[in-house]
């Protein structure tokens, strides 16, 4: 969903993300937040929890994947601990029913609505595809850039297919979606007792 703003940033072209999505899903979204991993340290003091290995993060149809991510958050008068920033490190994925962003790091601003993507960033919606080195998000303003980088020749790239077009490499899987490593979430369970 980011993308259908970025090509709206740098091109007259159709637009594939929307960022409103993207913070809808970990932020204000319907549901609860549904963090699994591998191992999960909490450190109360410093307003933080760190999970590790084969980290996804799950709010309805929505999907974060990392190696490695820090949750923090804010307790207001004692009570539950409020989310306020993601930073997700290593292979980071966010996945929607339509959308897959790929990056090296991303943080989630969740007080400001700012979304920023760095390292080998792909952005896919079926055949399209942009690549970048840095995405930044505005999701109050709907605005965002996707900038190049030394990986990438200091270049943005952006590759669209006509509708006919991208119905042809749908059919014939030309444009397969990239595969996201990890076992994928885990159903929750409810505790027993």
């Amino acid at each position: 969903m980011i993308q259908r703003f970025l090509i709206a940033a740098f091109a007259a072209a159709p637009l594939l993300l929307s960022a409103p999505a993207l913070g809808q899903a970990l932020g204000s979204g319907e549901g609860p937040v549904d963090i699994s991993a591998d191992d999960f340290q909490a450190f109360d003091a410093q307003g933080m929890g760190v999970y590790t290995g084969d980290v996804n993060v799950v709010r309805g149809d929505v999907r974060l994947r990392a190696d490695r991510l820090e949750a923090y958050y804010v307790r207001r008068g004692g009570g539950s601990p409020e989310l306020n920033r993601i930073v997700a490190e290593g292979e980071v994925f966010y996945i929607t029913p339509n959308e897959i962003a790929r990056g090296d790091r991303g943080t989630y601003d969740l007080v400001n609505e700012v979304i920023e993507l760095t390292g080998s960033v792909v952005l896919t919606q079926g055949c399209n595809v942009s690549t970048g080195e840095h995405l930044h998000a505005e999701l109050a303003t709907g605005v965002a850039r996707l900038e190049g980088g030394q990986n990438s020749s200091g270049r943005v790239r952006s590759v669209f297919f006509t509708d006919d077009a991208a119905a042809a490499a749908q059919s014939s899987r030309d444009c397969p979606a990239p595969t996201i490593p990890g076992e994928g979430p885990r159903p929750y369970e409810a505790p027993e007792g």
